[in-house]
C-alpha cells in the first residue's frame, strides 16, 4: 500500500521520480487516490448531473 510505495521512494531517492521505474507511477497513483477519493457512486452521480442533465440523486 501507501507505506510500501513511500519506503520504495525513500530507498530509491531521486531515481524514484524517474519515469523508467515503476515506483514513479505507483507514487502518482497513491497520491491521486489519497488526494481525490472518489467512489463509483460519486462518479455516476456527477456524470448524471453534469453530463446527462439529470436531477441530483442525493
Amino acid at each position: 500500500g501507501i507505506q510500501a510505495v513511500y519506503h520504495a521512494m525513500q530507498t530509491l531517492g531521486g531515481y524514484g521520480y524517474a519515469v523508467e521505474y515503476d515506483v514513479e507511477r505507483w507514487w502518482r497513483e497513491v497520491n491521486l487516490i489519497r488526494l481525490a477519493p472518489v467512489t463509483h457512486q460519486m462518479a455516476l452521480a456527477f456524470i448524471g448531473e453534469h453530463v446527462l442533465g439529470l436531477p441530483k440523486s442525493y
